[in-house]
């Protein structure tokens, strides 16, 4: 993880170059292990379906944390990669930065006057020099690591207390342990899969960042997309999915300590997978969100290898 967060901030170093495939093969391994877990999980209630369900109850709740924690392994999986691709996107700029000059040749238009311009991917500011880092793409760089690192912690210790459930003599302990096992887990789940947020806002920093510096280089005006609605969309439902994700947990926390927390389970089930589907949704727009920076930057890359200012 140290040389991971080490490419991450020294992107031009030897080192770095050499870490995408590396991280690529990191993350096969790691949705390989998770579809493994999930394997053994699935076999597992299929031995206790054909018994006519002997056994169901202490099979059922450590194949459950064990299920969950393999689509955290496999998440684990998705994170990987996408630091391989940030890594990736870092080298494709400064390859851009170094050979575009070439290609535009003396035909390229000096800076003009800042401003802002209607363009069919939307708005764009146009100035002098690249601008810098929003709040929201500094806060991502901070925020995706942790979130990786705690999120299979936390359901690693989940998949611990499914474990005890199974073991449980009373069923006092067994419901404790449920709910203990349920709000750890997909608490976890909830911070991994923010990570992935923070990582495809990295992504779309570093593409501000790249294509802004790409056009200083040149020296000609910068044009940058304003944040697109589907990027404010982004941050609001990768928040209100963080916020639901904390919230189940501590209900979980209180019904561990309800004599029958039957109730609890039935309303705190929706609620965690709401939580997951912010989260995930919030994903789909980032991931669209790119596709339109991608769009825009293309557009004013061809614009300017043939020498013309729009």
């Amino acid at each position: 993880m140290s040389a991971v967060l080490d490419a991450v901030r020294h992107p031009g170093s030897a080192r770095a170059s050499a870490l995408p495939s590396q991280l690529r093969s990191a993350g096969l391994a790691a949705g390989l292990a998770g579809i493994a877990l999930v394997s053994v999980a699935l076999v597992a209630n299929l031995a206790v379906a054909a018994d006519g369900g002997t056994g169901r109850a202490d099979t059922l709740a450590w194949t459950f944390g064990l299920t969950t924690a393999g689509f955290v392994v496999l998440k684990s999986g998705i994170a990987l990669t996408l630091v391989g691709i940030l890594l990736r996107v870092r080298d494709r700029i400064d390859a851009a930065k170094s050979s575009l000059p070439a290609l535009a040749g003396p035909t390229a238009v000096g800076p003009g006057s800042e401003s802002e311009v209607a363009t069919s991917f939307g708005r764009a500011s146009r100035t002098i020099r690249a601008l810098d880092p929003l709040p929201i793409h500094r806060m991502a760089r901070l925020m995706w690591a942790p979130m990786v690192v705690m999120g299979p912690m936390l359901v690693a210790a989940g998949l611990v207390t499914s474990i005890l459930q199974a073991s449980a003599d009373s069923a006092g302990d067994t419901a404790a342990y449920s709910a203990w096992t349920q709000g750890l887990q997909f608490l976890g789940e909830g911070l991994v899969l923010a990570g992935i947020s923070f990582l495809l806002g990295v992504i779309l920093g570093e593409l501000r960042r790249g294509g802004g510096e790409v056009q200083e280089a040149l020296g000609v005006t910068v044009w940058t997309l304003k944040m697109p609605l589907s990027a404010k969309l982004f941050v609001v439902l990768m928040a209100t999915g963080v916020m639901v994700s904390i919230a189940q947990f501590a209900l979980y926390v209180v019904a561990a300590s309800v004599s029958d927390p039957t109730t609890w389970f039935a309303v705190l089930g929706p609620l965690r997978e709401v939580g997951l589907g912010l989260l995930l949704s919030g994903i789909v727009l980032a991931l669209f969100t790119i596709g339109t920076v991608l769009g825009f930057q293309f557009d004013r890359m061809r614009t300017l290898v043939r020498g013309e200012e729009r």
